[in-house]
């Protein structure tokens, strides 16, 4: 799924025009039409009372296709003429469809009681007053309609963007019109995707308008959006005459004394992702913890320090199990200490599969090792923005401002995938488009979470995936199964471990 900024979307909407046989009133009816399906996908429209607020612009002019489809479908719907009559043609032609046979508008200069009688009686609440336009502030005109809006108990859908947020960078007004869904036209808009931009954006549907992929990807922007179709193509049916071997080994370095379950969850996040065969390295003391609970994994008991980590003579053993294996997970749990970072050190200089470095590996080299200089295969890092300030020397709120372009430069300096972890997690590698999921909520902000999301990657890197798209589905069906787990437990009561059971129907998915 593509992103494009404000003016590449003014630059494709004009080379369809030129190249594609379109016109823009016919764009216009394409994407009200669109937003008007996705309407009735979520509500029952049939009687309910609609207001549409219309901006001057094209915006507007959605917002009067909109209108006339819902009208069509047996809605009572009242239009709002925000800032008077339609400035473009396109607009001013789609409200004559409708004008004064169906639908007589209420500007809202002449009659601002009507229009707020509108707002306040109504079951759903339309917001095509500025879409990707807006910049700036907004005008005091505006903002008490926008204020009465917001406070309605009716649904509120957003056309391409809500009003009063800027489509590029996220900076909102202080009284943005906040939406319940925003449906956005042909592709994703950067400032959709910013955090501070999520409560008032709701959930974001992308409706094509007949546009084709060739236009698409010439104006895309530097980032992509993950969606199922990515992450179903990485997959494929399993061959009847394979065997454990066929699906990788994954060697894991994970846990020390009082951290055993991080090392567990990752190891059974790497099992039910499809691994062949696991072998879980950890400290003496936590091996009967961790055997006790789990059955499937391979044990590798390894020297330990007094304090219940892993000692610097573990490292030939860890070695020569590195040199068996198809890729290695290294942090989960691990602790910190010289003689842990030691041992980090000499698995990345020595490995040569893919390694994922997550949590106390990522804290290792932060502070102890060059990963330019130490690395020697290929690797992935999961760092949360904490973790990211480490390595880069910037602070969370540095890091937090700027997540994609932090991950990106910190990709290209290393030759590392980077996920940087977070409300839409990024996914940057060199010399290639930004990847940012959407998927995921806020239950799953609890210990554990990331060391699940550590062992889905792992596996799936173990199992041949190259690491970007072993990244890209480890962080994708990582979200879905936290989606999954709060709509059957709530965001407050999910754990970790709720994801692991959530697993197995998202790959009973794929694998249709």
């Amino acid at each position: 799924m593509k992103v494009l900024t404000a003016q590449a979307m003014r630059l494709l909407e004009a080379a369809a025009v030129e190249e594609e046989g379109f016109d823009y009133c016919r764009l216009m009816e394409n994407a009200g039409a669109a937003a008007a399906r996705v309407i009735r996908s979520r509500y029952e429209v049939e009687g309910l009372p609609v207001t549409v607020l219309c901006g001057a612009g094209n915006n507007g002019g959605d917002g009067f296709v909109i209108a006339r489809k819902l009208l069509e479908e047996g809605a009572d719907v009242r239009v709002i003429l925000t800032s008077g009559p339609p400035a473009t043609p396109q607009a001013t032609e789609m409200l004559s469809r409708i004008v004064p046979r169906l639908i007589q508008p209420i500007e809202l200069a002449d009659e601002p009681y009507l229009a707020a009688d509108a707002v306040s009686s109504a079951g759903l609440i339309v917001d095509a007053v500025y879409g990707i336009g807006f910049h700036g502030s907004l005008p005091d005109g505006l903002r008490s309609l926008f204020r009465l809006a917001g406070s309605q108990p009716a649904p509120r859908v957003a056309v391409d963007i809500p009003s009063g947020l800027d489509a590029d960078t996220g900076a909102a007004d202080e009284d943005t019109l906040p939406a319940d869904v925003t449906v956005t036209f042909s592709a994703a808009k950067p400032g959709l995707l910013t955090a501070a931009a999520s409560p008032l954006c709701g959930q974001v549907e992308v409706a094509g308008i007949g546009i084709g992929d060739g236009l698409l990807d010439r104006y895309a922007s530097d980032q992509t959006l993950i969606d199922d179709k990515m992450v179903k193509a990485c997959f494929s049916t399993r061959e009847e005459d394979t065997h454990k071997g066929t699906y990788g080994r994954l060697l894991m370095v994970c846990g020390s004394y009082g951290m055993a379950g991080a090392a567990m969850m990752a190891a059974s996040a790497a099992l039910r992702c499809g691994v062949g065969l696991a072998a879980l390295a950890l400290p003496r003391s936590i091996y009967p913890i961790a055997a006790a609970r789990l059955c499937e994994p391979v044990f590798i008991p390894l020297p330990e320090t007094g304090e219940g980590r892993v000692a610097l003579s573990a490292r030939p053993i860890l070695r020569r199990e590195a040199a068996r294996s198809s890729a290695l997970l290294i942090g989960c749990g691990l602790g910190s200490g010289d003689e842990a970072a030691g041992v980090v050190a000499d698995l990345l200089g020595s490995a040569a599969c893919p390694i994922v470095l997550d949590a106390d590996g990522i804290n290792a080299a932060a502070g102890h090792i060059d990963i330019k200089k130490t690395a020697c295969s290929p690797l992935i890092l999961t760092p949360h923005p904490g973790e990211m300030a480490r390595l880069t020397g910037l602070t969370v709120e540095q890091v937090q401002r700027d997540r994609l372009g932090t991950a990106s430069r910190f990709a290209v300096e290393t030759g590392a995938v980077v996920v940087l972890k977070g409300h839409h997690t990024v996914i940057a590698a060199p010399g290639r488009s930004a990847l940012v999921n959407l998927t995921g909520n806020p239950g799953m902000a609890t210990g554990g979470s990331g060391d699940v999301l550590a062992g889905m990657i792992a596996s799936f890197a173990a199992q041949g995936m190259e690491p970007v798209k072993a990244a890209m589905c480890g962080v994708y069906l990582h979200g879905l199964a936290g989606d999954r787990a709060a709509a059957r437990l709530s965001q407050h009561a999910m754990l970790p471990t709720d994801l692991l059971e959530e697993l197995g129907g998202l790959f009973l998915n794929l694998e249709q």
